[in-house]
């Protein structure tokens, strides 16, 4: 069922899936738990994974979907969403021939490689009265929304600067097919450190500025998960990337990200210092964990959660999605959002490449908190 922007929505939206890979899993859990989905097809270009997943979310009681193609996908009016969860080469051309098709997207990051793509995705939803979602999602969970109303609350006063860290070996070491993850539109930047930016950006705002360095450990890199245990690949994109990150609003902000620390770390993954206080968040690869506060003078005191989607999982955002489109609010893992953190990134390798801070081109909205409390609906 497509809903057009304000339009209420009497059943779920029937959604088609492509890329049946590591990651899908989750996402065949938010649609089939969700009221607002229907898992209803799903495609892959490897022989025989679209129906081993559509016998899983039919074994689940989350759907009954049929193995399709992404063509027949675009020309089947019954589904009005695209999951777009190919590797990132793949994003921009599925994603824009979705939008053309008149189907609302929502794709795993980044958003697209190249500004130019990036805009052309953003122009061409508009263009077709459709929306365009963006992972990741995992701030929509309870410790990041309890965070994000701590601050706006002034708990910890006017926030002064903050700590992104999310690095560590790399999927070399886990994955089985991870050649894609050193390519371009990947790397240390766009497979993991987008999470951290996504999160900054919903906790203090856009990004104003950047001054960064970046490193390619090594030209290539050896696999060691089972698959392809022992095989070279070449690395194309930084492996470690190191930045300031000046917000619009004042802050100042420290963050890394890295694919080469193969002996690991103890760095907290966000803390938030403000004029009153400070506040340590849980890992942007997550949607739960602790939130604890420290106040001046006081003692780190461990936080209830006050806010966000008790029934979290990667696809969220897809949920949002078709919730916004049928209330006609704006969605909170937005295009838009997505957008301005692959200019930030990219912002990011052109301020290394430079050895100059550059100011980032775009900016964007805060996504809106959830609702008090804790809920499982949007």
């Amino acid at each position: 069922m497509h809903t057009e922007k304000g339009e209420e929505l009497m059943d779920g939206v029937k959604a088609g899936i492509v890329g049946c890979g590591m990651i899908a899993g989750a996402y065949y859990k938010a649609c089939g738990e969700s009221k607002w989905l229907i898992p209803a097809a799903c495609a892959d270009l490897v022989e025989g994974r679209a129906e081993e997943a559509c016998a899983m979310i039919k074994e689940k009681g989350w759907g009954e979907p049929v193995p399709m193609s992404f063509d027949d996908m675009l020309a089947n009016d019954e589904i009005g969403i695209i999951f777009n969860l190919t590797n990132p080469k793949a994003h921009y051309p599925l994603n824009l021939r979705a939008l053309e098709a008149g189907k609302h997207v929502y794709a795993e990051k980044p958003l697209a490689i190249t500004r130019e793509e990036g805009k052309e995705l953003l122009s061409a939803a508009r263009a077709n009265n459709v929306l365009i979602g963006c992972a990741p999602d995992t701030f929509l969970g309870p410790a990041h929304q309890t965070a994000r109303s701590l601050l706006d609350s002034g708990a910890i006063g006017e926030p002064t600067a903050g700590t992104f860290f999310f690095a560590g070996g790399g999927p070399d070491g886990y994955h089985q097919d991870p050649e894609f993850f050193f390519e371009a539109g990947a790397g240390a930047m766009f497979d993991v450190g987008v999470y951290s930016l996504t999160h900054a950006v919903n906790l203090l705002g856009p990004v104003k500025r950047v001054s960064a360095f970046t490193k390619k450990t090594w030209e290539e890199r050896t696999i060691l998960s089972k698959k392809k245990l022992g095989q070279k690949m070449p690395v194309e994109v930084p492996t470690h990337v190191s930045a300031s990150l000046e917000f619009e609003n004042g802050a100042i902000g420290t963050f890394l990200t890295s694919f080469d620390i193969k002996g690991g770390h103890h760095l907290l993954d966000i803390e938030i210092y403000g004029t009153d206080g400070s506040l340590q968040v849980p890992s942007p690869n997550g949607f739960d964990g602790d939130v604890s506060m420290r106040k001046v003078d006081g003692d780190w005191e461990k936080l209830e959660h006050t806010h966000g989607h008790t029934n979290a999982t990667r696809g969220i955002g897809g949920v949002d999605l078709v919730a916004a489109a049928a209330t006609g609010r704006p969605l909170r893992a937005s295009g838009e959002l997505a957008y301005h953190v692959l200019d930030i990134g990219l912002t990011i390798y052109e301020s290394a490449e430079k050895g100059a801070a550059l100011e980032v081109a775009s900016t964007v909205e805060r996504p809106a908190l959830m609702q008090e409390g804790l809920t499982e609906d949007f």
